[in-house]
């Protein structure tokens, strides 16, 4: 991002030695306002260097900081050094949004007592659930009953293999023994009369004997379907007239021979659809216990699954980068593969997400850190599905989700941060410190502006999105003024190109002066 696009502008003019403390090198930091005020601040190295240490808690790829010396600067020539460093660390800070608005830079720069109208209004924790029995892998809230599923998963390999020998059926055993020691577990979590509007308590909780993956909730059926990492999907029916005290089990079925990595429910068909490490997208009807459709849309690991329920279509991604689009056409036929659109970069994808109101699917590359956005073809006309936009954010994201109204995506990311991107400047606007560990899940509710986060520590977040990050007003004066700015600039680009082509044209005249 160029310097002149940022509402502020900041240069290390300078440094002086302490009057104070004549061993103490100040740095004079001088931050301009586009109007033209300005304010200075002094600054030591190590105010700088503390600013770092903050800011790396939470960003990735910031620019280089002089490096520490053993010794105290005493020569000029290595102080002026240290002043260059140091004016280019802050200038490439300014370039990024997501940093200007940190805590840590509104500090530094004391924003709020020089530049009020700049100060973002942060995100708020609204309530955070905890006392789950393993980390979490993923939740779904459904509002309207006041419950939450959660599934839970021992993260730890050492407890992990423990657990598996403890629970491995031996070969003169018949019938495989209960679930000694849980490495997976569904909970079923309900609202309390408390006036406190996150307050939960446990109903139940299924434990399984390895990894809990991934879970789909149907409100119209009551049906419950989770994905293990042994490959089995494990159907049960939680009845709400029951209060949801209960479950019922309905099936338990060896659908792959990998990890489960996403299911769907069509309530239609009564069919379940799984994708899986194992390559495999398979459809099963549960009720007559056969397989309806087997699926390879690819020589890669799939990694996730999105529905468009109105439109009946399913989106599928995989290690590869791909993501294929199928379409759900009959009861008694498999679904028939649409495209197969590659991402820009091929990075394993491993969050997806589907906006149904816009018609996009987005999607979070693991690896390289890829944002992609896919414009899907209407009801029909799938196969003309093509990648519109790709963004780069951090690496190692996990999970995404859309808000249509704000055009923002939230995109949680392995370091427990969650990332506040902006569709229109396609640019990260906020990062939020959600979690320690890796977020594992998102959920986004359009009507209250309210993220919902899960990470692997155990907790569950609700946050407030404010609605307005900062004043429309003073944004739109501030668009207003740049896009001046860069028409006045472009006056003077094409005036200094005409002088330049008059000028040469001047001078081939005198050239040819002779042949006159």
């Amino acid at each position: 991002m160029d310097q002149s696009t940022v509402a502020l502008k900041a240069e290390v003019k300078e440094y002086q030695i302490s009057k104070i403390d004549t061993s103490v090198i100040l740095f004079i930091l001088l931050v301009s306002k586009r109007d033209g005020q300005q304010w200075t601040l002094e600054k030591r190295y190590s105010e700088f260097d503390d600013l770092n240490n903050n800011l790396k808690k939470v960003f990735t790829t910031l620019p280089p900081l002089p490096g520490k010396t053993l010794f105290k600067l005493k020569e000029h020539v290595d102080i002026e050094k240290r002043r260059v460093g140091l004016d280019y660390y802050i200038k490439e800070l300014l370039k990024r949004p997501d940093v200007f608005n940190s805590e840590s830079m509104k500090q530094f720069l004391q924003l709020e007592k020089h530049a009020q109208e700049q100060v973002v209004n942060p995100p708020k924790m609204l309530g955070e659930i905890t006392g789950f029995i393993h980390g979490l892998r993923d939740f779904y809230i459904e509002r309207s009953q006041n419950v939450i599923f959660v599934l839970s998963s021992d993260m730890n390999v050492a407890s992990r293999f423990d657990a598996y020998l403890t629970n491995m059926k031996m070969p003169w055993e018949k019938e495989a023994p209960p679930t000694l020691l849980a490495v997976g577990c569904l909970e079923c979590w309900v609202k309390t009369n408390d006036e406190n509007e996150f307050k939960y308590e446990r109903m139940w909780n299924k434990t399984y004997p390895s990894q809990a993956i991934c879970l789909y909730w149907d409100a119209v059926t009551s049906n419950l379907i989770v994905g293990l990492d042994e490959g089995k999907l494990n159907l049960l029916k939680v009845p709400s007239e029951s209060q949801f005290i209960r479950y019922d089990e309905q099936a338990d079925i060896k659908a792959h021979q990998g990890r489960v990595m996403g299911v769907f429910y069509d309530s239609i068909n009564s069919h379940i659809h799984s994708v899986s490490e194992d390559k495999k997208y398979k459809v099963l009807d549960f009720q007559r216990q056969i397989t309806i459709a087997e699926l390879q849309p690819s020589q890669h690991g799939l990694t996730g699954l999105a529905a468009d329920k109105e439109n009946r279509r399913i989106f599928v991604s995989d290690r590869g980068g791909y993501v294929h689009v199928f379409e759900i056409t009959s009861a008694t036929m498999g679904p028939s593969l649409a495209a197969s659109v590659a991402s820009q970069t091929l990075s394993p994808i491993r969050g997806i997400f589907f906006d149904p109101v816009k018609n996009y699917l987005f999607t979070a590359g693991f690896d390289q850190g890829e944002i992609g956005i896919f414009e899907v073809g209407k009801s029909g006309r799938e196969k003309f599905t093509k990648q519109t936009a790709s963004l780069k954010g951090k690496l190692q994201m996990r999970e995404i989700v859309w808000s249509p109204s704000r055009g923002e995506c939230m995109v949680g990311n392995k370091d427990g941060t969650v990332t506040v991107w902006s569709g229109k400047k396609a640019a990260p606007i906020f990062v939020i410190k959600a979690h320690n560990t890796d977020i594992t899940k998102l959920q986004w509710y359009e009507d209250k502006h309210m993220l919902v986060t899960s990470g692997k520590e155990k907790s569950l977040k609700f946050w407030q999105l404010p609605k307005e990050w900062r004043d429309k007003k003073i944004e739109q004066q501030e668009e207003q003024e740049y896009e001046q700015m860069k028409k006045q600039e472009n006056i003077k680009i094409s005036i200094e190109s005409t002088k330049k082509k008059e000028f040469d044209s001047d001078e081939d005249d005198l050239k040819g002066w002779h042949k006159m």
